[in-house]
């Protein structure tokens, strides 16, 4: 059997742009491309499809580090089942730590670094012949002992020129309404220290910001509703820039384009975006055309916390933006990272004070996380240089000046991960609710009773108070008492963290009896097959938690 030129294996649990572009951009030069889903505890099902397909070779998608494990053993699980092809993969940590990657990585042939379309394409037309691949720019192999990284190429500098990404079947969100990323830039003007977005697109050459056309971004959003059935689009650009005159201009243009097209009237849409970015007055505009929520990367409320992240805001200016958001009535979720480098107890404390300001109400539900070490951002580098990273290569960490900040930060963590990521976890569910009522009714699919929304936001804003008293009470306990008393006495922890698991149980209980009061309208869309993991459209990526805004 004849097999085809490329499989390209990546985490599919969203859809995977990034890959999708890459396939839609083989085919057009008339490549045999196959997208092979991969979950970590499935290598069997990769191994199948591999068989089946038998490709030149396989490009795994490694978006950051601490996957790096997960695709290291299922590549030799496949060589050691026999497959030949050649193996190269891409992505932030691959891209920026070429050499790195090829030792952790034995059973690789190749990185793909930077943007993949041109890369990957010289590299199939010149597989078998490896004496070439030093002509290819943005391409890492070894030679012998040592990895050879090639020059720098640049980066695709017209966005319309690539055809549109692979598209399969929509996934559903709640009440069986058809989800679809979009991206409409790549890249990010700035440079916030724990990200690694700029220093991705920043070492091609071009711009560090690209942007579609707006009538390009209109049209694939116009097929997807056509031909797809799409209502909601989740826009997972860094940062949906409407800041500068030309930003502005382009939104003009793209709302223009939501009216002629009819996709303003008919579906919804969601952005991610930075506090300073808002205008009452802009959000108000693009409301009325259809924009639904926004992700905002707030990451930190204390002076100390969003200098050592390089914001370049202020504390007033985060809490400033969340209000502008209540004010035009649009479904929100934020980044915000409770720990970084240079927290202390009182910088947890004002952060705590935030978020209570913003929590409190029940608006939406808040959640935290510790800032991670991005390999080839710039807070790994300074971390290193100070002698604070910790951890391996594929787990990086770092610990706080104040020891009991460890203790602390590693309490939280246990208490809230279910709470903060867990896909049935409180924050998920709740902001699923909030996204579900809002475009059903924003589209007139479902029939909501007139108290559910008064009474999900008393659910929101009693699992946030909780959160709050449970991180307040813990410092409380640890200040007073001292670390090694508490530890020695576990029952004040074992308590604390009851109460809070309880408190979220009761909650899961209520929203699923509040859930079950609402009702479809005759018009409901047909409820399709749903994905094994609901998407929640209010949520980043799953690899992207702390690095989500620029």
């Amino acid at each position: 059997m004849t097999g085809i030129d490329v499989a390209l294996v990546g985490d599919e649990r969203q859809e995977n742009l990034g890959l999708r572009s890459i396939m839609a951009y083989l085919q057009e030069q008339g490549k045999s491309v196959a997208l092979v889903p991969f979950l970590p505890e499935d290598k069997g099902a990769v191994l199948s499809a591999v068989r089946e397909l038998t490709p030149r070779l396989v490009g795994f998608s490694i978006i950051f580090q601490y996957a790096l494990d997960q695709f290291g053993d299922l590549m030799g699980y496949l060589r050691s089942r026999g497959v030949k092809s050649h193996f190269t993969c891409g992505g932030h940590f691959p891209s920026l730590r070429p050499t790195e990657t090829l030792e952790l990585l034995p059973c690789l042939d190749s990185v793909v670094r930077f943007e993949g379309e041109l890369t990957l394409t010289d590299l199939l037309n010149h597989v078998e012949r490896p004496e070439d691949w030093r002509r290819i720019p943005n391409l890492a192999f070894r030679d012998g002992a040592r990895v050879v990284t090639t020059e720098v190429g640049p980066s695709v500098p017209d966005l319309d020129a690539l055809p549109p990404v692979h598209r399969d079947e929509p996934r559903y969100a709640a009440d069986g309404i058809k989800v679809a990323p979009m991206l409409a830039s790549r890249g990010c003007l700035f440079n916030c220290s724990f990200c690694s977005i700029r220093q991705f697109y920043g070492q091609s050459r071009g711009e560090l910001r690209r942007v579609r056309s707006p009538r390009a971004v209109t049209n694939e959003m116009l097929f997807l509703y056509e031909r797809k059935g799409v209502r909601f689009f989740n826009f997972q650009d860094d940062d949906f820039a409407v800041r500068t005159s030309s930003q502005l201009e382009w939104l003009d243009d793209f709302l223009r384009e939501l009216d002629r097209t009819g996709l303003a009237a008919n579906t919804r849409w969601k952005v991610s975006c930075r506090v300073d970015e808002l205008r009452l007055e802009v959000l108000e505009r693009m409301r009325d055309h259809g924009l639904m929520g926004v992700f905002l990367g707030v990451e930190s409320a204390n002076e100390a916390g969003l200098r050592t992240l390089n914001k370049h805001v202020t504390a007033a200016q985060n809490l400033a933006a969340v209000e502008l958001l209540k004010r035009a009535g649009l479904a929100m979720s934020m980044g915000f990272m409770m720990f970084d480098p240079s927290s202390t107890f009182e910088t947890i404390r004002e952060n705590l004070g935030f978020l209570r300001a913003v929590g409190e109400d029940g608006y939406f539900p808040i959640n935290f996380c510790k800032m991670l070490p991005y390999a080839g951002t710039p807070i790994e580098a300074e971390l290193s240089a100070a002698g604070r990273l910790t951890g391996t290569v594929t787990q990086p960490n770092y610990g706080f000046v104040d020891p009991a900040v460890d203790w602390y930060e590693a309490l939280v963590q246990q208490t809230f991960a279910r709470r903060n990521f867990g896909a049935d976890g409180n924050v998920a569910l709740l902001q699923q609710a909030d996204f579900q009522c809002r475009l059903a009714q924003a589209l007139g699919l479902m029939n909501y009773p007139a108290h559910f929304q008064d009474r999900l936001r008393r659910l929101i804003s009693r699992t946030n108070k909780l959160a709050l008293d449970t991180m307040e009470l813990l410092i409380k306990e640890l200040t007073a008492r001292g670390l090694d008393p508490l530890l020695d006495e576990e029952r004040t922890l074992v308590e604390i963290a009851e109460r809070e698991w309880r408190g979220e149980m009761e909650t899961e209980v209520e929203l699923a009896a509040l859930l079950a009061g609402a009702r479809p309208v005759n018009n409901s869309p047909q409820r399709g097959p749903q994905p094994a993991e609901s998407a929640n459209p209010m949520r980043p990526g799953r690899e992207s938690v702390a690095a989500r805004s620029g």
